[in-house]
């Protein structure tokens, strides 16, 4: 069995917190689109504010690692967020 180097597990954890992260924003949207109507400003601020959280997240990964490894690391937690919703 090849174990990861150092790094690989340093990304591969970081990358499991910003999926949880990231699945909590999706759930902050989700309030926000029960509550308020996506017309509404406060519903089009919370929207604003949680991509902006969600793309600073992102700049510190990148800040930290290669923005080829976060590129990877992201497709797959967007793969299996996809795979997910088929089953």
């Amino acid at each position: 069995m090849i174990e990861n180097s150092p790094e690989e597990k340093d990304i591969d954890k970081a990358m499991e917190y910003y999926e949880e992260i990231r699945k909590s924003l999706n759930g902050l949207s989700e309030i926000l689109k029960i509550r308020l109507n996506e017309k509404d400003f406060f519903y089009q601020a919370g929207a604003d504010n949680l991509k902006a959280l969600n793309a600073n997240i992102l700049k510190i990964l990148k800040h930290f690692y290669t923005p080829r490894q976060v590129r990877i690391k992201l497709r797959e937690i967007l793969f299996d967020e996809e795979e997910a919703k088929v089953l």
